[in-house]
């Protein structure tokens, strides 16, 4: 389908949704709202995971201002909610009417036509995190205004959001792999060139740890798996290497941290160790510290900031070659791994055994080059200064 044909699609669809967006204006017109705000943040959920958290750190950014932060999915756990209510920002969790659910349809689309003229009438900017509320609301909002997108990588939010670029000021991609990507994409739908001009490059960043403590390079190693349960993560072929590792007699334990348990299968932990959710940054860390290695093999990824994260703290990293991993990882400071189903298993089992004969020297080495890249690459300080010029904050 060509973006014409994206373009004809949503305006259809506008003329069948229009009363209901009439209704919610007429309900903001009776019953208003208390409080202006000059931005508007859509996030579809706070539980834990990678998206959340750079959400967190963009939000953390706007301390002090007329901002509000509006989630509108679901969200699995409590994760970071008390880290968002925390920035002193009010907060609007309004799932009950905008989760993507066929029975809330109907107020979905009434919640739309509110949202939108609550904007229009604060003359507020919004920044949407990949929330396909946040994405369903863009036309209704006023031309004069800015909106802006985050794209953390290329997934099914890549095709939802085509009828609807057009109203973004900007598109904020942290993947330089996963701009070509969007990039080719655009060509193959013959989306307008203007569009591609839109896109702007503004990557992750960790904040500094100030409680570095020096990594004790000793077996067993161990190697820790961060983040939430989904098929994409591979979750059970980790628990697979696991076992091939305790089969071989390999120096290395592992331990998973996260939201896991769904994907884990019935006798994973004859093989690994399972910390659960880690909410406290400062726990994290520690667990980062006791750790040796980060595993990560999923078929798809931007640039996951657990990865980052880990570096930072001396891991060094075992990971696909998916998203922008591969120009970040590479023999001086990890291991990369094919992104196959087939072999994917095996070549993880392969490069720990080799990890297993290489010096202690050597281990530090990658571990110190990783953390300095990190340092010198992802800094803090840009990132913050980034999003406060593009948000006017």
């Amino acid at each position: 389908m060509k973006y014409q044909h994206y373009l004809i699609k949503r305006k259809i669809e506008n003329l069948f949704i229009a009363p209901f967006i009439g209704i919610g204006k007429l309900i903001y017109l009776l019953k208003g709202h208390k409080k202006q705000y000059n931005l508007y943040y859509f996030f579809p959920f706070y539980h834990l995971g990678g998206a959340e958290k750079i959400h967190l750190q963009i939000a953390q950014l706007a301390k002090g201002q007329q901002a509000v932060i509006v989630f509108t999915r679901f969200s699995n756990n409590e994760g970071f909610l008390n880290e968002f209510k925390q920035i002193g920002i009010d907060i609007e969790i309004v799932s009950a009417y905008t989760n993507n659910n066929i029975l809330r349809l109907p107020l979905n689309l009434i919640a739309r036509g509110y949202y939108a003229s609550r904007i229009n009438k604060d003359h507020a900017k919004v920044f949407n995190g990949q929330s396909n509320f946040g994405y369903k609301i863009a036309p209704w909002i006023n031309a004069s205004l800015q909106q802006f997108e985050l794209i953390h990588s290329f997934n099914s939010f890549s095709w939802i959001r085509i009828p609807f670029i057009s109203y973004y000021t900007k598109s904020i991609m942290i993947s330089e792999n996963k701009i070509q990507e969007h990039i080719s994409q655009y060509e193959t739908i013959q989306a307008p060139l203007n569009l591609k001009e839109r896109i702007t490059y503004l990557p992750n960043a960790v904040s500094p740890n100030l409680n570095s403590l020096e990594k004790q390079w000793v077996a067993p190693f161990k190697v820790i798996y961060v983040g939430r349960g989904s098929a994409e993560k591979r979750i059970p072929s980790i628990v697979a290497l696991a076992r091939k590792v305790k089969e071989n007699k390999l120096p290395f334990d592992f331990e998973f941290i996260g939201d896991v348990d769904a994907f884990l299968p019935a006798d994973a932990t004859n093989y690994i160790s399972i910390a659960g959710m880690i909410n406290d940054k400062e726990l994290l860390n520690n667990n980062y510290q006791a750790a040796h290695f980060i595993i990560l093999l999923s078929s798809t990824e931007g640039m996951p900031l657990v990865v980052l994260e880990a570096m930072q703290n001396g891991c060094i990293p075992i990971v696909t070659a998916v998203g922008d991993l591969p120009l970040v990882i590479n023999k001086g400071n990890g291991f990369l791994i094919k992104n196959s189903d087939d072999t994917l298993v095996e070549e993880t089992l392969d490069a720990l055994v080799g990890i297993s004969k290489m010096p202690i020297a050597e281990l530090q080495t990658l571990s110190k080059t990783g953390t300095e890249m990190v340092s010198n690459k992802y800094s803090m300080q840009k990132f913050a200064g980034d999003y406060q010029k593009l948000l006017g904050l």
